[in-house]
């Protein structure tokens, strides 16, 4: 069976994205021209079409972005392993309501496809832990996604 491929998210994959979770961010670096690829984890899916993610206002990512728009977010998850790609741009250089120098980035979604190898479906989705203050994190975290959820 061919891998499915859509234009915007199907519902399981909208849901996922209304927490915080672990992805992979690809971007064609500026330097060198080559993917780059990030795992992120602020990420919010705003509608169907729209996912808006924040990363430090110093990165890489930032800059690759400002020089070529076309990026590819990679979710775990639906038993599966999809790759989300599109057009962004960086919304916010300081993302209002938090006291990090954090960037926010909109991704306009072009394509969502299922590219999980044939005959075969994730059992066990990523999980990470904080190695710094947990109750920072949590707090820094929280702070974060409700901003992003604002803007």
């Amino acid at each position: 069976m061919a891998n499915l491929v859509e234009n915007v998210l199907i519902q399981p994959l909208f849901d996922e994205l209304q927490k915080q979770r672990f992805v992979t961010l690809t971007t064609i670096d500026h330097e060198t021209g080559i993917p780059n690829v990030n795992a992120i984890s602020w990420t919010v899916a705003k509608d169907e079409s729209t996912i808006v993610f924040t990363v430090a206002s110093r990165s890489k990512i930032v800059e690759n972005i400002r020089q070529s728009k076309y990026v590819v977010i990679t979710l775990i998850a639906n038993e599966s392993t999809y790759s989300i790609s599109g057009e962004a741009v960086v919304k916010q250089e300081q993302l209002e309501g938090v006291n990090l120098k954090l960037s926010l980035i909109e991704l306009q979604i072009s394509e969502v496809r299922d590219v999980m190898f044939y005959g075969a479906r994730i059992t066990s989705e990523p999980q990470y832990e904080f190695t710094y203050d947990k109750t920072a994190a949590d707090t820094l975290d929280i702070q974060v996604m409700e901003a992003m959820k604002k803007a």
